[in-house]
Parts: structure tokens; sequence; C-alpha cells
């Protein structure tokens, strides 16, 4: 074999391989991992999830959330004010009209900048859910030290980037809503 030919032979297999990979590369979409958990707070400690989403996050917590009376939940949403991430949320206007500790918190996430909303209808604002850029928290779960030790309560954390958009959005939706 000549070793032109023998070239020719090798260029070819290695035009071949490029293209393979070509159209490997551009055909191939990444699927993530989904990612979800479901906690049951007889057997987990809930208050720890949303405290490790707050810290994960990176830009942005929007949050929904009925009663909320967990300071060490408070002092993660401010920590995340603090380092620059667009935090904000909203809550029941009963629950801070009828709970003085509730009050006092989201009292204070407004002073440190962080906007918390509340309902302008009668009825109540039962949602109870965070949301970041890297994943979500939804369920029964109130941020209370009831709903942490006594209730029977549930919480779904996640990472699937389709569920996380949708939640988000739902957020989004309710912010506006009430803005």
């Amino acid at each position: 074999m000549k070793p032109q030919t023998k070239e020719k032979i090798y260029l070819i297999i290695i035009a071949i391989l490029i293209s393979a990979c070509a159209q490997f590369y551009f055909t191939y979409q990444y699927q993530p991992a989904h990612n979800v958990r479901i906690y049951y707070n007889h057997e987990h400690e809930l208050n720890k999830e949303i405290i490790q989403i707050t810290r994960q996050a990176d830009k942005f917590i929007y949050f929904a959330i009925y009663t909320f009376t967990r300071n060490d939940i408070k002092d993660a949403l401010l920590a995340a004010k603090y380092r620059g991430l667009d935090v904000r949320g909203i809550t029941d206007k009963n629950q801070i009209a009828s709970l003085e500790i509730q009050r006092d918190i989201i009292k204070e996430l407004r002073n440190a900048g962080i906007p918390i909303l509340e309902q302008d209808h009668s009825s109540i604002m039962h949602l109870k859910t965070m949301v970041t850029e890297k994943g979500y928290a939804s369920g029964s779960y109130n941020w209370t030290g009831s709903g942490t030790n006594s209730n029977d309560e549930i919480l779904e954390v996640g990472h699937d980037e389709s569920i996380r958009k949708q939640y988000e959005q739902t957020l989004a939706r309710v912010f506006e809503k009430y803005e």
C-alpha cells in the first residue's frame, strides 16, 4: 500500500470520527437528574432543609409562607439578603395581625430591605413555598416550632428544573397580584 493511500485512509477515519462526535455534540441534550425528596417532620428537621436551600442560593430567594415564627429561618433569609441576593416574600395578613412573633419577624425582614407582601382579600394566603435559582421546597410545613416538632407536616425539596421553574413562575404571579 502506498504511503499516500494510508494517509488518505487515516484522513477518512479521522473525518468520520469528527463527524460522529459533532453529531453527538449537537443532538445530545443534558437532562439533569430529577432530584426530588419528600420529608416528614417526625423523621427529619424540616427547618434545616429550608435553611439549606437558602444557603445554597446564589441569585434569589422567593417565598410564600402562611405562619412564620422560626428565628433560624429568619436569620438565614437575612444572611442571604446581606450576601446580595434578591429576597422577597408574601405572608398572610391575618397571621401578621394575630401573631406578635410573626409580626416582629416580618418587621425585621422588611427593615433589612426584604419586601414582604400581604394578600389583600378576606381569605387566607395559605402557600408554604420557597424557590431559588437552584431548587425549591413546598408542602404543608409552616415555618414554626410546632410545624417543625409537633404537627404532622411534609416538605418536598427538589432540584428538578422543570418543577422549580413552575414554582418560580407561580410565585411571580402571586407577587404581581399583590404588589
